[in-house]
């Protein structure tokens, strides 16, 4: 190993492993008197070795990557909330290599990336500030560690045996590096059964994204053109996403089948056989609780132009225009905190070789 990754797990036991051994004993603040706000801490933090081979244009890559994320929330009832979360990160690669490695956070730094309402008044939903995306999708169209200034309603609705949630969203300006993209999403989510036989849940989702001010480097793997400006994106980005989620017991664990497809509607010239995408993946366990394990498979084709790649996943290292495998293995050590080795296998899909990624990750969870 060398000697910046060993330099880096001993910082790893200066600011991570204390909060380990304080995993069993986190609480709430103490309780205030009835009918009175409450105060509600909680954090998560990961510690990741990541190791690509392969690459063509440049030369293998080893790095780790220590996050520690603190949430503090007021909750006043059970229907009202205000919350804030601070981000801070500290990685062996500099920031100046986050854009060039297809990263979407930043290697070293501490910034607030939260901070939130969220109201329930009656079968609504209303979140405003800057939160995780709150519709239903997987990381195949947005990467959940990404928090969105903007605002979100959703009114869940009885259809018999059934729930129907329909939801709208607005963003504003995603990014961390300043870009101004506006970012409208419409859905309506289908859930019925229950998951300790069956359970079904089927959303259909618009998105309409227009990016702006976006730097050059999260263009990605998208088609571009040259502008008086610089290069820009070739098709815009109206896209239709359909996903499946059955979650069923499988012995005495809790497996979870998902389906995920998108089109995107508004391709543009060379681009417009280029625009679907195809997520499947299995998971069957759990993590939480000491000895509990979770193994998972995901498989992605993902055409060039059918996705933004300035906003999905960064666990795959290209973000469109790939098909690819990503498996692993989860064990739970301590409460909330699991141990997960996952191997992820991709090929850009107008090349013949392929790129591996490892990744170990010791995680906290919230």
């Amino acid at each position: 190993m060398p000697r910046r990754m060993r330099r880096s797990f001993v910082l790893l036991g200066v600011f991570f492993l204390p909060g380990l051994l304080r995993a069993q004993d986190e609480q709430f603040f103490q309780p205030p008197a009835a009918g009175k706000a409450r105060f509600t801490f909680r954090w998560d933090a990961l510690a990741r070795y990541d190791r690509i081979d392969h690459l063509r244009a440049r030369p293998d890559i080893e790095r780790g990557r220590f996050e520690v994320r603190p949430e503090l929330a007021v909750e006043f009832s059970d229907r009202f909330k205000i919350g804030v979360r601070a981000v801070a990160d500290l990685g062996t690669d500099g920031n100046e290599n986050n854009v060039p490695f297809f990263d979407n956070y930043r290697s070293r730094g501490a910034s607030i990336e939260r901070y939130y309402l969220e109201g329930r008044p009656g079968n609504w939903t209303i979140r405003a500030g800057s939160f995780g995306m709150p519709l239903v999708s997987t990381e195949m169209l947005w990467d959940r560690d990404i928090q969105t200034a903007g605002l979100a309603v959703a009114r869940e609705v009885r259809a018999g045996g059934s729930t129907i949630t329909i939801a709208a969203a607005g963003f504003l300006g995603p990014q961390r590096e300043g870009d101004r993209t506006r970012i409208g999403a419409g859905q309506i989510v289908w859930r019925t059964g229950d998951p300790d036989r069956l359970a079904v849940e089927a959303a259909l989702s618009y998105w309409h994204l227009d990016p702006e001010r976006l730097k050059a480097g999260y263009l990605r793997q998208n088609y571009t053109v040259v502008t008086a400006g610089g290069r820009d994106f070739l098709s815009r980005f109206r896209i239709v996403d359909a996903l499946v989620r059955l979650r069923f017991p499988l012995g005495r664990l809790p497996a979870t089948v998902s389906l995920d497809g998108a089109v995107n509607t508004g391709v543009q010239g060379i681009a417009a056989g280029d625009n679907t995408a195809f997520e499947g993946s299995v998971s069957v366990g759990r993590v939480g609780v000491p000895g509990e394990w979770r193994a998972f498979y995901i498989y992605q084709y993902v055409e060039r132009d059918a996705v933004l790649g300035a906003y999905n996943t960064d666990d795959w290292w290209f973000h469109s225009w790939y098909r690819g495998h990503r498996a692993g293995v989860a064990v739970t050590i301590l409460p909330h905190v699991f141990v997960q080795g996952t191997l992820m296998i991709q090929n850009r899909l107008d090349l013949v070789g392929h790129l591996n990624r490892v990744t170990l990750d010791l995680v906290k969870m919230f």
